[in-house]
């Protein structure tokens, strides 16, 4: 029997491992869960968090917007109709701030788009620090992130198993439920809407009572100082010369501004609402102020305090195609006074919900 030394059989070893691990990196190559080499329409996409950045690097695109769940409903074929362009959608549940930058920058380097849609969450810019939870490797193009991305734990023991499941799914020809089939469309990438098939007044009361869906409750120390903060350190990471840049502060419903009231932090906001837009003014960008349209005392719109359903995004890009709620020097403190007086009246509407 041929004996082998101890440096022999480490050598060997290595070489072993060295193999498999190429193996390995060439299966997720050729899969891609996240798109970071190239657009493959069959793709399952689970998170939208994974496979924004390989999005915005290899889709097709000259429009982009980029926000939380607030955006995710959009429509890109109303998109399409109403604004013409090839647009692309990024939203992600929870989207902080550095997220919204990084993409940013991705998109930047790619000098695909001539149009940024923002979604402002003006509660989101509370934090100090907030750390970005998009894995950096996806973000980069250096070769050590790629090689990370092909044997990451994301891919192989989250993503890749069940996007491999459902490719074959499709070559057999077995027929997805839509609720799977939406999650392969880019268009319909985050989408929740079919998610909750009962929603509206009783349904967000309730889980307002209930606190099911409660928003976030924050340290009202400080808390304008932290939000002009990092809405400076916002401005700062943003490149205007890259493209035209539209903000949008997202219609929450009118409960949800009257528990701001109750926590003391309803004119915090409002007065970070107005430094945002004073900001935006000083670089000449565009913003739209949806946050006292008359629908958003009508829960009927709503799943909970915050989160509309999908005519609503309709209706939004609607009004960026016809110029409606854009803020002017003229008319933000009036939009201003609007939020205010709805949220009154939604108040002496539902004293059963304050008392």
């Amino acid at each position: 029997m041929k004996k082998y030394s101890a440096s022999k059989w480490i050598i060997s070893f290595i070489c072993c491992l060295i193999a498999i691990m190429l193996l390995l990196a060439a299966i997720a190559f050729v899969v891609d869960p996240f798109m970071q080499f190239r657009i493959r329409d069959n793709t399952y996409m689970l998170q939208e968090r994974y496979v924004s950045a390989g999005l915005v690097k290899n889709y097709d695109y000259d429009t982009l917007i980029v926000g939380s769940s607030m955006i995710q409903n959009f429509d890109m074929d109303v998109f399409r109709k109403e604004l013409g362009g090839k647009p692309l959608h990024i939203g992600v549940g929870g989207m902080q701030p550095p997220e919204i930058i990084q993409i940013l920058h991705c998109a930047y380097e790619t000098q695909k788009a001539d149009k940024y849609f923002v979604g402002i969450d003006l509660m989101a810019f509370q934090n100090e620090n907030k750390e970005s939870h998009i894995p950096q490797y996806l973000l980069k193009d250096d070769l050590l992130s790629k090689l990370r991305y092909l044997l990451s734990y994301e891919v192989w023991f989250r993503y890749l198993p069940v996007d491999v499941a459902f490719v074959l799914a499709d070559q057999v020809g077995v027929e997805l439920p839509a609720e799977y089939a939406n999650k392969k469309s880019i268009d319909k990438l985050g989408n929740w809407s079919s998610d909750y098939p009962v929603w509206g007044e009783q349904v967000v009361i309730d889980n307002y009572i209930t606190g099911k869906y409660e928003v976030s409750k924050v340290d009202s120390t400080n808390l304008l100082p932290r939000i002009t903060s990092n809405i400076d350190k916002f401005f700062n990471e943003c490149d205007f010369e890259k493209g035209e840049h539209i903000f949008f502060f997202p219609p929450y419903s009118s409960l949800c501004w009257a528990e701001y009231q109750n926590r003391g932090q309803f004119e915090i906001y409002l007065q970070a609402k107005q430094y945002f837009i004073e900001k935006a003014m000083q670089h000449n960008l565009s913003v739209y102020d949806f946050q006292g349209a008359e629908f958003t005392m009508d829960l009927s719109n709503y799943k909970d305090t915050t989160h509309y359903m999908s005519h609503i995004n309709d209706w939004m890009v609607k009004c960026f195609a016809n110029k409606e709620y854009l803020v002017t020097r003229e008319n933000a403190m009036e939009l201003e006074q609007i939020l205010i007086e709805n949220t009154q009246k939604f108040r002496n509407e539902h004293p059963e919900l304050f008392s």
